[in-house]
């Protein structure tokens, strides 16, 4: 059965009960991460080198956070600050899976590029042209500029439109290769982002309804946000809830798609409690459910697809 927006937003807080003050204070930690690392690149001279080492990390912490979150989701032990410690324990993985995403988003990426190269020669080709134009006093030379420059602005523009929805449309075909990488640890990343585009077959615009049905929430905080003395915490607040509650819809999404119960992942996430051996037991059901750990990759697959590697 395929979920709806509103069916994947109640089963997602559903699986928030009971681990909301947990979810909250590991993405409160992501965030002070985030604000700390834009701090310090503001820094002259060392905000350089923070920016560039932030680049490296980013990617691999980015990954540990939805480890994190996946691992909560079904009811596993979490510590506050694991998604540090998974991310770098995944960091090649991590990198690779991006790799691979960002290969399969080349041509959309090129073409923003160029667009904006071109706009750019264009506005100094315009103005090189006035000023000369000013020296000679000719002002047919500089109408007959300004027109050509605007015009290849504006086709610079539209060019620039049409490749970010042609990038957004991609991100959605492979947005669940990070979710299919952490569930299935053998799994290459190039077979994860092939299998996303697999399982994202004729489901993109579901995604996109998801997320865009937490655009009520985005424009109340917004609105909120305008108010004096409490539209300073607003956005902040917002963000440390509708955070995990996006990324416990979009991975409810993902196992829906995945053709895992997400009704056999909802248990009690609780932070690095004792391991007993009826959590252990209880933890064995859940991966063995969603395919998480060493589960074979073919426990996600979808029968009667089409089997191409590539696009």
């Amino acid at each position: 059965m395929v979920l709806t927006a509103s069916e994947t937003r109640r089963q997602a807080r559903e699986s928030l009960k009971g681990k909301w003050g947990v979810v909250v204070l590991i993405t409160l930690i992501f965030m002070v991460y985030s604000f700390l690392v834009g701090l310090l690149s503001s820094i002259p001279f060392l905000g350089f080198l923070v920016s560039i080492a932030a680049i490296v990390v980013d990617i691999p912490i980015l990954y540990g956070f939805m480890m994190s979150m996946m691992k909560l989701k079904r009811g596993e032990n979490v510590g506050y600050f694991d998604f540090f410690k998974d991310g770098f324990a995944n960091f090649k993985r991590a990198w690779c899976v991006t790799g691979r995403l960002l290969l399969k988003m080349i041509a959309p990426i090129i073409l923003i590029i160029v667009a904006i190269i071109i706009m750019v020669v264009s506005i100094i080709a315009s103005l090189t042209t006035a000023f000369a134009a000013g020296i000679s006093s000719s002002t047919s030379v500089l109408g007959g500029a300004l027109i050509g420059a605007s015009a290849l602005t504006i086709v610079a523009y539209i060019v620039i439109l049409a490749a970010y929805i042609w990038l957004f449309v991609k991100s959605l075909t492979y947005g669940l290769g990070m979710y299919l990488a952490i569930d299935n640890p053998n799994m290459k990343p190039l077979d994860c982002v092939n299998k996303s585009k697999e399982l994202m077959d004729g489901n993109k615009g579901r995604l996109f309804c998801l997320y865009l049905s937490f655009i009520g929430w985005i424009a109340l905080a917004v609105l909120l946000s305008l108010i004096p003395f409490v539209g300073v915490i607003v956005p902040f607040a917002a963000c440390l809830v509708l955070v995990p509650y996006i990324q416990f819809a979009s991975i409810i999404f993902y196992e829906n798609r995945a053709g895992i119960d997400s009704s056999a992942t909802v248990a009690e996430g609780t932070v690095s409690s004792d391991n007993t051996e009826e959590n252990k037991t209880t933890a064995k059901e859940i991966k063995e459910q969603s395919g998480s750990q060493d589960v074979k990759a073919e426990i996600v697959d979808i029968p009667n697809l089409d089997q191409n590697k590539d696009e």
